[in-house]
């Protein structure tokens, strides 16, 4: 896999804690780095793919009643 170097700025007190949980896992800030950027860029497609299955269930989906056909009264779903 080509890799590309990438510099940004975090707050010091952050860097110190995800150091620290780089250490308690075994292993580095790269590589923690590294799976929360997959974790959401992945989350984004699982987002848009559970999108587009529902919108084709929205779409195939069966009618309710027949076109023109009048909703029931109250009084006939319920008695009083």
């Amino acid at each position: 896999m080509e890799t590309q170097n990438v510099t940004f700025r975090v707050p010091k007190a952050l860097l110190a804690h995800v150091k620290k949980v780089a250490v308690e896992r075994g292993t580095s800030v790269t590589a923690l780095v590294i799976e929360s950027l997959t974790r959401l860029a992945s989350g984004n497609e699982a987002y848009d793919a559970a999108k587009e299955r529902q919108l084709a269930l929205m779409l195939s989906g069966k009618r309710l009643r027949s076109k023109g056909e009048e909703l029931p009264k109250r009084e006939a779903l319920h008695d009083r």
